[in-house]
């Protein structure tokens, strides 16, 4: 048995506040702005650059808000089931370079497919206690979950391990709840024995131990080993990220590094993640036979258009990130476009079926590195292509042009942050990856804040927010004002709170609601939303949300359309204004298909549905003073 000063060096250990990782730091500070218990179940001394995953237990009452949550700060959750409670949640740090994982549990569950179910979770929770910014297990819990984990999930006590166990047995008692628990599981004594052995350190004699508590476990109503078995079917379809997966994709000449670094993404990203090949002028062993076939280039163009564009298509509905090789667009390159009917036929073909990269990533190196590398063509023609890839790069949404003439290691780290970027907009760091803080970028970060010119607030003086936002935003909003708030879901975290101004992005109708409540009289609300019309909480255009702004009490509410894109937007047009709309809708015909759009768009506004075709922008509304009447839009 575990004497009271051996407990109490145990304790001692983590009441001083180990060194945590700041994103680390950023999602404990959300959990514990809910009000609602939480705890690090091990490894608190692993935490400044956690090796492994980091455990947390939390209540039930947390995991309807859990992904909006940890969205906020930079993670992104990958659905698996067949793991029982357990949720898993990344997060990359650029600057760093490595991969933070954290494993959210709401029940305590043992085993390889979680077949051993407890109800020691809220006890755990009950009894938890404060260790600097940590909430721990009490010190005798803490012990027991970990002799536990390594007996029924490890099986075996390997030598790394062996610190650990020593330091749980003199922290464990038999009189302890837990041990009370493992006696009514496993059979009277089994506490006793297992403290026992691990004291005279027979460590050899641990898995045989092991195998008599998974074989003598009892007392619950499912089989263990029918858990286990539909766990194991549960989890073949592997694990996916939430809704569809985004779609990377790569251009540049040969050369370059495309390969490579798809190759060192695919290796260093811990996601589902699908490598598909878009090349359409790519070798193959039938080139031979079918150029002596009238139309065979062209065939073989539109079957690879066809068969990578599905694949791509297929993997991003099981929620893989894709990483392509080539896209489309090469089709687009200077030179590039096959002469004649049939050429435009098929480019036109291969633009269809080949699915728009939510992230471009274009490398660019001199031609002289390049033919270096591979020692293909010759300096000129591939600095032709450099120069022809940039121009198109200019035209392309999503596009990034990544300096390649650096080590593979800088580019890889440097794409690695903007498609990060990408899956968690809260989690991107910088512009380049490289971990510049948001000083480094003022300008950058102001332009960010262009809904300001929407308002007539010229200096909040207190600003909340909420949603998707991106680390670049989040930080032009603590310049705006450092004390800004981020607002979630139903009420804990914001009670008491409000705002003169509150900034929303792609928010659902609940987010919409508790930052609604926030909102001081005179005080403005911002809401950047985009039209959908899958969306299932909350309106699918502009003019719902215009609608739904009114339904809440919000008087002068404006809808404005960003042009292009909520992103990289050239112009922002009041949809109210017939001539602001005309005038933008003239800009069309030097686009593709721009003849249509403004055909499309003229017939929008002639039947003055213009709110609904719009596909984003800014709906805005302002909270009345007391006693000030409004009326219904």
């Amino acid at each position: 048995m575990g004497t009271v000063s051996d407990r109490r060096s145990y304790q001692d250990k983590w009441e001083a506040g180990p060194m945590i990782d700041a994103h680390l730091a950023s999602a404990l500070q959300m959990l514990d702005g809910t009000g609602l218990p939480w705890l690090l179940l091990r490894g608190e001394n692993d935490l400044a650059r956690p090796s492994g995953d980091v455990d947390l237990l939390v209540s039930k009452e947390l995991l309807p808000e859990l992904d909006e949550l940890f969205e906020g700060v930079g993670f992104c959750r990958v659905v698996a089931a067949g793991h029982g409670s357990h949720r898993f949640y990344f997060c990359y740090s650029s600057g760093g370079d490595f991969w933070l994982k954290l494993d959210i549990v709401s029940d305590i569950t043992f085993g390889p497919y979680q077949q051993w179910r407890t109800s020691l979770a809220q006890r755990c929770l009950r009894h938890r206690v404060r260790g600097g910014m940590l909430w721990l297990p009490a010190p005798e819990d803490q012990a027991w979950l970990q002799l536990l984990h390594l007996m029924l999930d490890k099986g075996e006590i390997a030598p790394p391990r062996i610190d650990i166990a020593r330091n749980a047995v003199y922290a464990a008692s038999v009189d302890d709840s837990i041990a009370h628990f493992v006696d009514r599981r496993m059979g009277p004594g089994t506490a006793s024995q297992l403290l026992n052995m691990i004291r005279s350190e027979r460590f050899e004699e641990v898995p045989a131990m092991a195998a008599r508590m998974r074989a003598g476990w009892a007392g619950t109503s499912a089989s263990p080993w029918l858990l286990a078995i539909r766990n194991r079917c549960l989890r073949l379809p592997g694990p996916r990220l939430r809704g569809r997966g985004p779609v990377v994709g790569v251009m540049a000449p040969d050369g370059a590094g495309k390969t490579t670094l798809l190759h060192g993404l695919s290796a260093a990203f811990p996601l589902p993640i699908k490598y598909v090949y878009m090349g359409m002028w790519g070798v193959g062993p039938w080139d031979s036979l079918i150029r002596k076939i009238p139309g065979g280039r062209s065939a073989k163009k539109v079957f690879r258009a066809i068969r990578g564009g599905l694949a791509a298509r297929y993997h991003r509905l099981r929620g893989r990130l894709v990483l392509m090789d080539r896209v489309a667009y090469d089709v687009l390159l200077s030179g590039s476009a096959d002469a004649g009917m049939a050429g435009k036929v098929t480019d036109a073909v291969a633009l269809r079926m080949g699915p728009k990269p939510d992230v471009l990533l274009v490398l660019d190196a001199p031609g002289e590195v390049m033919f270096a590398r591979k020692g293909e063509h010759s300096v000129e023609i591939l600095e032709s292509w450099r120069q022809s890839y940039l121009r198109l790069a200019d035209r392309l949404p999503g596009a990034h042009v990544l300096n390649a003439d650096r080590s593979q290691d800088l580019v890889r780290r440097h794409a690695a942050g903007i498609v990060w970027g990408s899956i968690t907009p809260g989690g991107r760091e910088s512009k380049d990856g490289d971990g510049v803080s948001s000083a480094a970028l003022p300008l950058n970060l102001w332009t960010l804040l262009d809904w300001r010119f929407l308002l007539p607030v010229l200096e909040p003086r207190s600003v909340g927010y909420g949603g998707k936002i991106s680390g670049d935003l989040k930080s032009a909003l603590h310049m705006l004002d450092p004390r800004a708030t981020l607002i979630r879901s139903g009420n804990n975290g914001t009670s008491g709170n409000f705002f003169d101004v509150v900034l929303l992005s792609a928010p659902d109708l609940r987010l919409f609601e508790a930052a609604a409540a926030t909102v001081e009289p005179g005080g403005w609300m911002c809401a950047r939303v985009r039209r959908s019309l899958l969306n299932r909480s909350g309106p699918r255009t502009l003019k719902g949300w215009q609608r739904t702004f009114s339904r809440n009490g919000f008087t002068d509410v404006g809808v404005d359309w960003h042009v292009p894109s909520l992103e990289r937007p050239t112009r922002i047009v009041p949809v109210a204004s017939a001539i602001a709309i005309s005038d933008t809708l003239s800009l069309h015909k030097d686009v593709r298909f721009g003849k249509a759009k403004a055909i499309a768009g003229h017939l929008a506004l002639a039947l003055r549905l213009v709110d609904l075709a719009v596909p984003e922008g800014t709906v805005t509304g302002r909270r009345p003073q007391g006693g000030e009447s409004h009326e219904v839009h």
